[in-house]
């Protein structure tokens, strides 16, 4: 694939994960990035052999490229909900998150991966690794 292609592609996904990163109770956004990141990875694929395979070996590099394809796949999902902040991380929080969380028993709301064991994960720290294995463009 030509490389200013994959660049636009690129260029495009780090604008998509920023939006959601501004907006980080937005699961439509979040979603979008997910995507956005899925289909990136079958941009790098260079058309020889199998893509499932291809995305098969990608995803056993990276868990959180994993639950990004999970999640595009539609295999798991994203899920909106009160998330307790122990108190020693109180002070990371945003002043809009420390209110909210003063006014709701100390709960702040956060969008998540929801995991097939019944685990969660912060799909902004998914998504952000995820990137972070596929990396920009390389040429």
């Amino acid at each position: 694939m030509q490389m200013d292609i994959l660049e636009h592609h690129y260029s495009y996904l780090v604008s998509a994960i920023d939006a959601a990163a501004a907006a980080p109770l937005s699961a439509k956004k979040a979603l979008l990035a997910i995507l956005l990141l899925d289909a990136y990875v079958d941009r790098l694929f260079a058309g020889e052999g199998d893509v499932l395979a291809y995305r098969d070996g990608l995803a056993a590099t990276s868990p959180a490229l994993r639950l990004v394809m999970e999640v595009a796949a539609r295999r798991l999902q994203l899920v909106t909900e009160a998330v307790a902040v122990p108190i020693d991380e109180v002070h990371r929080l945003s002043e809009a998150d420390f209110m909210v969380s003063v006014y709701n028993d100390g709960t702040v709301q956060r969008v998540r991966v929801a995991l097939a064991d019944g685990g969660r994960r912060d799909v902004h720290e998914v998504i952000a690794a995820a990137l972070a294995a596929l990396g920009p463009p390389r040429g």
